[in-house]
């Protein structure tokens, strides 16, 4: 393509007199950001009206409520059966935040749907890679610096927040997943 000048009509170009400055600016999630989620930020941003709904979505009822062909062990027995009495006062409490934290935001279908890919991926990673550590014998401190790095990378991939969630927010969502039983820290 050229450009074509005809007197000053100019087509597939510019008549420039000095340096030309064209920025484009390109927005780029960070690397290791969850597009999804940046995108549902967006729509969180826009306040979008057609985002009100009184009821959970379907995934997250699923993860709200308890699942006993699992696991029917409380959070309580599940943490004092792995060791894990020490964790078991700031579980309950974390667990009790990550909770309100989801019923503070049931009326939007958009964080909704960021808390079940958040809670999907913890409910992942657990299963993929701290289940066959607890089945492997692995001692608690390699177990648990496995669920700190999913935590923080969970973490990274949520970018912007807009839910203002921490790490430690997230680790409250572990638990409330042990809670309702979907994980456990001992062997099957």
């Amino acid at each position: 393509m050229s450009i074509e000048q005809s007197g000053n009509a100019v087509t597939n170009g510019n008549i420039i007199a000095g340096d030309q400055n064209n920025q484009v600016i390109h927005q780029y999630a960070a690397k290791g950001t969850n597009r999804e989620i940046q995108d549902l930020y967006e729509r969180l941003r826009r306040g979008d009206s057609s985002d009100s709904n009184s009821d959970f979505c379907a995934e997250l009822e699923h993860y709200m409520s308890l699942q006993p062909e699992i696991d029917v062990r409380g959070l309580d027995a599940k943490l004092i059966e792995s060791n894990r009495k020490d964790l078991l006062f700031l579980a309950k409490q974390m667990k009790e935040k990550a909770a309100k934290a989801i019923m503070r935001r049931q009326t939007s279908r958009t964080a909704q749907r960021i808390f079940v890919i958040i809670l999907d991926q913890i409910h992942y990673d657990f299963i993929m890679k701290v289940t066959p550590l607890i089945e492997a014998d692995s001692p608690r401190v390699i177990v648990d610096e496995k669920i700190s790095s999913i935590i923080d990378e969970l973490y990274t991939s949520l970018g912007e927040n807009l839910l203002e969630l921490t790490p430690k927010d997230l680790l409250g969502l572990l638990f409330f997943l042990g809670g309702n039983c979907h994980i456990r820290w001992d062997k099957c």
